[in-house]
């Protein structure tokens, strides 16, 4: 993928915010509503699925680790794409504290906490409880481990892309979440990704036999 391509995409991340907008405005309540009478047979699949990506992610540290003595290895060794773990790795810091320093301020209810009357509505700023349901901290690590390899390799595309789509529609219909924080979390995912891929391009390790004062 080209410089360009990434420019692109960052500027399609930051043009998600009027998308989000129109479904606070006019989707979350009405989805919600109808998820909550209606999708009680796919809970079991979602619930065992969020099991699965909650023990995958158990460990952050781990991961973080894993990840970062990966870019040094594959550095080391000039692979192509050994950059990538590095923008997986800051994208999974970064997006984790963002959600986390963002979601207390934003403090909106979940969709259990509205079903289950403990907030009045799904709005946001709300006036009595602390909530934390925009964006959704489960799509913007899942966007953000995902997405550096989404996008560099295409035969994995739709595989990747697909576990991303089921983690956020899992979050949507166990009720963790209204749509438009699963849109949110996954944007501000790609939006990390873009950035951090456009700020280590000069990471990248150059073919072998090219001349630098050519490049």
């Amino acid at each position: 993928m080209t410089f360009r391509f990434y420019l692109r995409l960052l500027l399609a991340a930051l043009l998600s915010v009027p998308v989000i907008l129109l479904l606070i405005a006019g989707v979350d309540a009405p989805l919600a509503d109808l998820l909550h009478q209606q999708s009680a047979p796919l809970r079991p699949f979602f619930a065992g699925l969020m099991q699965l990506q909650d023990t995958l992610m158990s460990q952050p540290l781990w991961v973080w680790s894993g990840l970062l003595l990966l870019f040094i290895v594959t550095r080391l060794l000039r692979w192509p794409n050994s950059t990538i773990w590095l923008v997986a790795l800051l994208t999974l810091i970064s997006s984790e504290a963002i959600r986390n320093l963002s979601a207390p301020y934003f403090n909106r209810p979940r969709p259990s906490a509205v079903f289950s009357h403990v907030a009045p509505n799904a709005g946001f700023w709300q006036a009595v409880g602390r909530f934390d349901s925009f964006p959704s901290g489960h799509a913007a690590v899942t966007a953000g481990l995902l997405l550096p390899w989404a996008l560099r390799f295409p035969k994995a595309r739709p595989w990747l892309l697909a576990w991303l789509g089921l983690v956020c529609l899992g979050r949507v219909v166990l009720e963790f979440h209204w749509l438009s924080d699963v849109v949110a979390g996954a944007a501000l995912g790609l939006l990390l990704t873009c950035g951090f891929e456009i700020g280590t391009w000069w990471l990248r390790p150059k073919p072998m036999g090219i001349d630098d004062s050519r490049v």
